[in-house]
């Protein structure tokens, strides 16, 4: 139904972005403020804060470790009990650093990454960094769907259980599920 069942809000001043579930609790990033939030997953009661370095613009997990995009082309793999930097991946495509890394997703071994202000969704190798294939949403929404706060794709979500894939942006009417 869309209806909201339970939701915190971020201290005034925060700008809220990624968010990954890990082991029981979620770990919000905030856009430019170098902090982020660990929420437990089933009451919402934040239990901790810690600090990273540079702005936080997405976030996901690959079971083991927390995964930060900071719209370069670098991806950060941190330590969910210290947020100290295990390694980094840089992502590129033929040779080239992809820049604007934004919303982050884990799905079967590879990172799924939206290229902000753009409708392109890029499937990167996690072991490697290259890009091993883009995905164009170009036109997904439609225009009569427009309107004037209507921003950019920036929305990626996956079920693991029922292998669906879910993309939206910013401000927009609808949620597609991509098959």
């Amino acid at each position: 139904t869309g209806r909201v069942l339970k939701q915190v809000s971020l201290p005034e001043g925060f700008f809220g972005e990624g968010l990954a579930v890990l082991g029981g609790r979620a770990y919000q990033l905030t856009w430019q403020n170098r902090k982020g939030f660990v929420y437990d997953v089933d009451t919402f009661r934040q239990e901790r804060e810690f600090a990273y370095d540079g702005e936080g613009w997405g976030l996901t997990t690959d079971g083991r470790l927390l995964i930060l995009s900071d719209g370069t082309h670098r991806l950060r793999f941190l330590d969910p009990a210290t947020f100290a930097v295990v390694r980094t991946l840089d992502v590129v495509q033929d040779g080239e650093p992809v820049e604007r890394l934004n919303e982050l997703e884990w799905i079967n071994g590879e990172i799924l990454a939206n290229v902000w202000q753009t409708d392109r969704v890029v499937r990167i190798d996690a072991a490697t960094g290259r890009v091993r294939g883009v995905i164009d949403f170009s036109g997904l929404l439609a225009p009569q769907d427009r309107g004037p706060r209507t921003d950019v794709l920036n929305g990626i979500a996956y079920d693991a259980a029922t292998d669906r894939l879910f993309v939206t942006g910013k401000n927009w009417p609808k949620i597609f599920e991509v098959r």
